[in-house]
Parts: structure tokens; sequence; C-alpha cells
């Protein structure tokens, strides 16, 4: 059983890459981060939300011997860049949105969460220091895809692709089996989930045979459409609900799925931000 301070590692053997998903339990939101080995160095893509998490993430990465060739923070929720400060001494890549996102919002996404978790969160916010755009990045003689996403999930994040082995790493693009964060708005002030559908029905195109999702655990590309059903169910239960029945009915609707926590956060950014 993982307690408070462990991850766990689900191993997925590729031809030319190993991943492996590293996922914090739920007192760290079930969130994933994703170490890509290659042959000779390691990619990462997010890095958890806790002290404890992310410490072993690193620990962990250092285990496998190889040297980190650059860190992905796949967007600006703290639950994938907090854990940055164990990894300054590596690039850190983002979208230049990103970076602007974790600017404005770091001092209140660190009081918030240190409100609950105390020193187990930082207390610095460690920047992205680089930046990557849509398009093909080389790493190790690896061809891997840049995808930009927008008024999904978060207003601006990104996807990587590995198309030689049909591996998406599909962050919080995907959730699978966990409850879902539908508190984002997009730029024109409406909700998530049109831009979020529509960017599913468009990676459900591409035929992977391995998803990574954000939270949850690894799945294949029956996930796009679980997820699209699932969104237009949230789209339902929000259109019918009021801030006291919201977090009870969207329970309800799903009694398979994990993390309640992410529906209290989605109560909180759909309800009580609008209030205030």
């Amino acid at each position: 059983m993982t307690d408070s301070t462990e991850i766990s590692i689900t191993k997925i053997q590729r031809e030319s890459v190993t991943v492996h998903c590293c996922s914090s339990p739920d007192s760290g939101e079930r969130v994933n981060a994703q170490i890509i080995e290659l042959q000779n160095t390691l990619v990462i893509v997010d890095a958890m939300l806790m002290r404890p998490h992310a410490k072993a993430l690193r620990d962990y990465a250092n285990a496998l011997g190889k040297p980190i060739d650059r860190l992905f923070i796949t967007h600006g929720h703290p639950d994938h860049w907090f854990g940055a400060e164990y990894f300054q001494d590596v690039d850190r890549y983002a979208l230049p949105e990103t970076t602007q996102e974790i600017q404005y919002s770091a001092q209140f996404s660190i009081g918030y969460h240190r409100g609950q978790h105390g020193e187990l969160i930082t207390d610095v916010p460690v920047l992205p220091n680089k930046e990557v755009g849509e398009g093909e990045v080389l790493i190790d003689g690896v061809r891997f895809l840049v995808h930009k996403i927008q008024s999904a999930e978060d207003l601006n994040m990104i996807a990587l692709s590995i198309p030689s082995e049909k591996v998406l790493i599909a962050q919080d693009l995907i959730y699978n089996q966990v409850h879902f964060f539908v508190g984002q708005k997009a730029a024109d002030g409406t909700l998530c989930f049109d831009g979020w559908i529509e960017a599913l029905k468009q990676f459900d195109r591409f035929g992977y045979d391995v998803v990574l999702p954000g939270h949850g655990v690894p799945a294949d590309g029956s996930v796009f459409k679980e997820n699209i059903a699932a969104l237009e169910k949230m789209r339902t239960i929000f259109s019918g609900s009021t801030a006291e029945n919201f977090v009870q009915n969207t329970l309800d609707a799903f009694p398979g799925y994990g993390l309640r926590s992410m529906v209290e956060f989605s109560a909180f950014f759909l309800f009580q931000m609008k209030q205030g």
C-alpha cells in the first residue's frame, strides 16, 4: 500500500523508449509525472504537487543512472509545477503562456495549498527557464511532437507524442477513472467543455496505443471516447446543479471514480470564485 510519502511506478516498455509513469497517492491528488527513458538520457514531464512526492520522483530518476535532458511543464496548474524546486539544475520547458500563468497565480496557489498541507508544499515558485512551442523536438535520436492545446482543462497546455511508438503523453488532457477538474474558463469566459471535448476528438483520430493521463492509470486509445462521454455528463450536471448540490450530484453520477478533491476544486472555481 502506498503511504503519504511514496509514489507508485508503472513501467511500459516500447521499442525505443521505456515510460515510467510515476503516480502520487490521493494525498497528492493522484497526479502523474512521466519519465521517458531514452537510450542515453531521460525526459521528465511534470513534477508533482507535494514535496515528498517530488523528491521521490527525483530520487527515482537519479536511480535510473542517466542524465536528465529536460523537464517539460505541461501547464500552469500547481500539481504539475510545484515540484520543479527539485529540478532547479535541469532546463525546464513550458509554453510562454504557461510561464506567465505560473507567475500570475503562484502566490495564490502556494498560499492556498500551504493552508492545507503546510511545509509539504513549496514556498518559492521555480519557474520554467526555457520556452517550448508547437512542433517537432529531437531528443537523443527520438522524435517528439509538442502539441499545443487551448481552452481545455487549462487555458494553455501541451501534450507530447512519440509518433514512432504511438505513445501520447497527454497529462491533463486525459483523466482515467478519477474525477475531472472542470473549473477552467476559456478566453471568451465560457467554461472548458467545448474546447476540451474538441481536443479529445482530434487526438482520438491518431490511433495511439498508449495514453498517459495526468491523473489515473495509463490507458489505451479507448480513453478518448470515455473522457468525451464523461465531460458531456459533467456539463449536464453543472447546468442542473447549485453550489449546494454540485459535489454530491457529481459523486452520484460517477460512483466508481476516485479523487473526490477534484470535485471540490471544481465546485470552488465554478461557484465560489464566480460569487467572489
